[in-house]
């Protein structure tokens, strides 16, 4: 617990950044009070009491006061102002050299939209009230949507109001042009609505947008799941959170991580629902349309020689569809090049990623397109790799080959006379070397005078 100093004769003044009206009111009452309690309400009403009526501040009041008009000890007023203080309703202030010791602001409460969409308090709020008064409280607050097939008639600001030609499109928003990049198709057999449909029980139509649905579908077919299962596991994951607020990001991390957690959680006749599409005939792994047709999980399977896939693959797999938003054909065709063409028996899993990337950015829709244009760009660097390599052995070769001749004729005379010199010097090194090694006489006689005889 916070420690502070208070004492019922320490003297404070109520100021106020605002005025509470209706709308406050009810979320105090409504969304506040369940949060805080009776008592903490009842302090902060006191303090909206002790304003000078046309102004927002108080005469000087006392903390034993303020105890006195709602029965609390110093203790008890403490420990409700730090309720106050903690969700955002009072701030305090302490003053130096005057007649007050403290200042405590009081703050307008947030307005009900605000607070149910605020992933704290809301969430608070939802722990404390339970599930089906919390979504009694947001229908209560939530705002009618406009009817369908309406025209939007209001005039703008320009048409009503007169402006200067410049300066009204200095407020235009410019149009800048995106930049161009693959689009693949995508298209899997798994109807969207009969999953909705298994869920309405426990999640809202309003958990799902276009994005969560584009998600949705992309993780049925890369685990190859079928409505009910997608239907089952969105339940068990999202049942006590879906009418919390949460961001399509935060939605879609959290399905992301819930199909790599799903091995885990599948029951064993779930586990033989999965396990029956294993049995799928995968054709010949080298042509192109085995790789556009068939699913990541059956061809790499094969590829690798095994009746199932490793997490690591299957992990691997769904960020390649998901996050780089690759077409099945493409996935496989990096998997093919990486294991069959490079023979990357280790497989480095930033090597194929940066093959997936570079085949992204490069434009391709197709295995075969992809497969076709890396190996012209892996001949082309072998071929100037080649090139090198000769260069260099030539230039080798002629250093070591300048003083032979290679054509297997006489040498010319310059070289000849050169040599001749050559040996000629030799020859004389040797002679005066020689001849400056004593021989067997010359040493007996050194040794006698070194030892004195």
């Amino acid at each position: 617990m916070v420690e502070r100093e208070l004492s019922g004769t320490d003297l404070c003044l109520v100021m106020s950044n605002g005025v509470v009206d209706r709308e406050a009111y009810q979320s105090l009452y409504y969304l506040y009070q369940p949060i805080i309690g009776v008592k903490a309400l009842g302090l902060y009403q006191t303090f909206w009491s002790e304003m000078i009526p046309g102004k927002t501040k108080s005469q000087y009041i006392s903390h034993a006061e303020l105890g006195t008009l709602l029965g609390f000890s110093v203790d008890e007023f403490k420990e409700e102002l730090f309720k106050l203080e903690g969700i955002g309703l009072i701030r305090t202030f302490e003053a130096r050299q005057a007649a007050y010791r403290y200042i405590y602001q009081i703050r307008v409460p947030l307005a009900p939209n605000t607070f149910l969409n605020d992933g704290v308090l809301s969430s608070l709020l939802f722990y404390r009230v339970g599930e089906i008064r919390f979504r009694s409280l947001q229908h209560r607050f939530r705002t009618e949507p406009l009817p369908k097939n309406i025209v939007d008639r209001t005039v703008r600001f320009d048409q009503v109001f007169d402006v200067k030609a410049g300066l009204a499109s200095a407020h235009q928003p410019k149009a800048y042009a995106k930049q161009e990049r693959a689009v693949y198709e995508f298209d899997y057999s798994f109807d969207l609505e009969e999953m909705k449909r298994q869920t309405d029980r426990f999640l809202p139509r309003s958990f799902y947008s276009k994005a969560i649905d584009h998600l949705l579908v992309k993780l049925a077919y890369v685990t190859q799941s079928n409505e009910a299962l997608m239907a089952e596991l969105l339940n068990a994951r999202f049942r006590h959170e879906a009418y919390l607020p949460m961001t399509d990001a935060e939605k879609q991390e959290r399905c992301k991580q819930m199909m790599l957690s799903a091995k885990q959680k599948l029951s064993r006749e779930k586990k033989a629902k999965v396990a029956s599409l294993d049995t799928i005939e995968v054709g010949d792994v080298e042509a192109t349309e085995t790789m556009e047709s068939t699913h990541p999980k059956h061809y790499v399977a094969k590829l690798r020689k095994v009746k199932a896939l490793s997490e690591r693959d299957e992990e691997l797999i769904q960020q390649l569809i998901i996050d780089y938003e690759m077409s099945s054909g493409i996935v496989n065709a990096a998997y093919y090049y990486a294991l069959v063409v490079k023979k990357d028996n280790r497989f480095s899993k930033n090597f194929l990623l940066s093959i997936v990337d570079d085949w992204k950015q490069k434009g391709y829709v197709t295995a075969s397109e992809a497969l076709a244009k890396t190996q012209e760009q892996d001949d082309l660097i072998a071929k100037k790799q080649e090139q090198k390599q000769e260069r260099a052995r030539q230039t080798v070769g002629g250093r070591r080959g300048r003083t032979s001749n290679t054509n297997g004729g006489p040498n010319p005379k310059w070289l000849q006379e050169e040599k001749a010199k050559q040996q000629q010097y030799e020859a004389s090194k040797k002679a005066s070397f020689e001849a400056d090694v004593p021989d067997d006489e010359e040493m007996e006689r050194i040794l006698r005078e070194l030892k004195g005889n």
